[in-house]
Order: C-alpha cells, then sequence, then structure tokens
C-alpha cells in the first residue's frame, strides 16, 4: 500500500493567530492515514485503487482515487486551520447537525498497482479487504474502473449470504471479451460465480446487449431500467430490491446523467440525478445490513468543472451517514 502524498495546510502559530503552512498528507476527507493494516483502528476504513487497466474505452479512472481524496473541501475532520480534532463529522444544513459525528476514518492509502500484473493487483487487493474486515472496520474502496469490484466483493466471503445492488448504466454481465474475464464489462458477472453470493439487482441500467441481458435474467438478477427507476422512485426501487441477510453496494458513477457527473470514461445519456440516487442509496442502506461499498468509474481527466469528484465525495458520505448515524 502506498501513502497518499501530502498537500499544505495552515495552522495558527500563538498570539497572532497567523497561519503558517505545514505539510499534511492527502487523505480522504482528512482522516488519519493508516500505513499499517495490523495497527488499524476505525470504524471506516477507506482504500484507494488506482487501476483502469480495465476499462475498453476511454482511460483514467486510475486518478479517482486521489480526486476524490482532494474534492471534498467542505466535508473534513479537521478545524479551519488543520488540526485533528475528534471525529466532529460533516456538518449538513438540511439535518441542522453533523453527520458522522464520532465516527471514526482511516485511509489506508492506494493499492499499488503493477502494470500489466491484472491477476496479482487483484490479489493483494482481495487480501487487504480481507484485513480490513478481520480488523472490525468498514471497507470503502474508490476506484478505478469497475473491474476492481470483483476482488473486492471475493474478499468479503465472511458475509455469507451476500446479496449486491449494482448501479450502473451498464449491466457489466459479459462474460469475456476475446478470453479476458477480469474487464469493467464483466465484474458482476464474475461476482455471480462467487458461491457465497446471493441475489444481484442491476439498478440505473439503459445501456445493455441482448446476450449479457438474457443471461443475466437467466442468473436470476433483477435488473432495472432508468426509465422503470424513476416510474418506481426510490423507494419504490427499494421496495422491489429482495432483501437478504448481508448487503454489499457498488456505485459505478456513469449510473448518473452526464449533465451531472461527466467525468466518466463511458458516459450515457438519459442518466439519474443526484437527489434521486441519494434517496435511493439512503433508503436502501437503512433497509439493509451494508457490509461495504465501492465507488468506481470516476475519470478526472473528462471533469473539467470537477463537479463529477464532488458528488462522488457526497455519495461517500451520504451512504455512510446513513449507515453510521452520529453519536
Amino acid at each position: 500500500m502506498t501513502q497518499p502524498a501530502s498537500e499544505p495546510h495552515a495552522e495558527p502559530t500563538g498570539q497572532d493567530q497567523w497561519p503558517i503552512i505545514r505539510a499534511q498528507p492527502r487523505s480522504f476527507f482528512k482522516a488519519p492515514l493508516c500505513t499499517d493494516l495490523d495497527q488499524l483502528n476505525a470504524d471506516v476504513a477507506l482504500i484507494g485503487v488506482p487501476f483502469d487497466q480495465g476499462t475498453f474505452g476511454r482511460p483514467g479512472a486510475r486518478y479517482g482515487p486521489d480526486a476524490v481524496r482532494d474534492a471534498p473541501r467542505a466535508y473534513s475532520y479537521l478545524d479551519p486551520y488543520g488540526r485533528q480534532t475528534e471525529a466532529e463529522g460533516f456538518f449538513d444544513v438540511d439535518v441542522e447537525d453533523e453527520l458522522l459525528r464520532g465516527v471514526t476514518m482511516a485511509d489506508c492509502g492506494n493499492i499499488t498497482i503493477v502494470p500489466a500484473e491484472v491477476v496479482q493487483n487483484f490479489e493483494k487487493l482481495t487480501s487487504v479487504v480481507e484485513k480490513v474486515v478481520e480488523r472490525g472496520a468498514f471497507p470503502v474502496v474508490v476506484g478505478g474502473d469497475h473491474a476492481i469490484t470483483f476482488p473486492v466483493v471475493r474478499g468479503l466471503s465472511k458475509f455469507a449470504p451476500l446479496n449486491i445492488v449494482h448501479f450502473d448504466a451498464h449491466l457489466d454481465y459479459t462474460h469475456d471479451v476475446q478470453g479476458v474475464l477480469l474487464t469493467h464489462g464483466s465484474p458482476i458477472r464474475r461476482c455471480r460465480e462467487l458461491p457465497f453470493v446471493g441475489h444481484i439487482t442491476s439498478a440505473g441500467i439503459r445501456a445493455a446487449r441482448r446476450k449479457p441481458y438474457e443471461e443475466a435474467i437467466r442468473d436470476g438478477s433483477l435488473i432495472i431500467s432508468t426509465g422503470r427507476f424513476r416510474e418506481l422512485g426510490p423507494q419504490g426501487v427499494v421496495d422491489l430490491i429482495p432483501r437478504g441477510e448481508n448487503l454489499y453496494i457498488t456505485l459505478d458513477i456513469d449510473v448518473m446523467d452526464p449533465s451531472q457527473a461527466p467525468g466518466t470514461g463511458t458516459p450515457e445519456a438519459g442518466g439519474l440525478f443526484y437527489h434521486e440516487m441519494r434517496d435511493c442509496l439512503v433508503t436502501l442502506v437503512k433497509n439493509a445490513n451494508l457490509v461495504a461499498f465501492d465507488l468506481v468509474e470516476v475519470a478526472p481527466p473528462y471533469d473539467s468543472s470537477e463537479v463529477t469528484i464532488q458528488m462522488a465525495a457526497r455519495f461517500i458520505v451520504d451512504i455512510l451517514a446513513a449507515k453510521f448515524p452520529s453519536r
């Protein structure tokens, strides 16, 4: 695992209270770094996976984890001068209170990605997820392209049976591409093959080929198109999803409309909007035992206005706040 890069922050100097600049390591939501998983002691463990070797089209998702680390200036565990505080949470004007107050987070850095060694990279990711679970922390994995979902889920066998809810513009249920099994077009198919995975729901789908679609239906998946999502509404979608003992969410940012989230490699017109996606996520998490989630396919090179990374950061906060009420 590698440590995130450093960035400056201001700190009061004493009587005059004028800030001086000190280096502070970059981290998700300015959470403390954990460079040794044997020492991990937090409710939430955030893991970056700068990987886009599974991408068919436009690359760039490898830059997603550090971009999300840089994005959420309004969501920080630090006071304005950059001093570490005790999990004060993030103030939300709608609830007039702090979200995630008292919930501790640790940034476990990035998985070290070796070019062309996809199997080895994925074995490392699975091992890290298993270790995080062993330490009693809740894994949040930030990609990277969607191929990373399979090795993450593979590390969650402790939570059998495990249902998956997959938010995406695409089914990602292709068996293989010219014999290659580990791409961003196949993670849900690979997860289906894991013996401890139960039901799979794919929601927000609006780009699918007939064969993978028919195979997903054959294998018992529930597929909710974007149009059906809007007909049902967020609560109706959640009511349609089968309940299970444990839940994993994989959120591909391209489920969103490109006007909301342009910074992704495979945008599809006619996607979801923030409030309907948020309401669905929050309702789903409050009705299930969420054990981990990932957020993938944020590609900063196509996000000139940075709205995509801001939305990605906000979704992480939304899901965590639904999972961990303030203490």
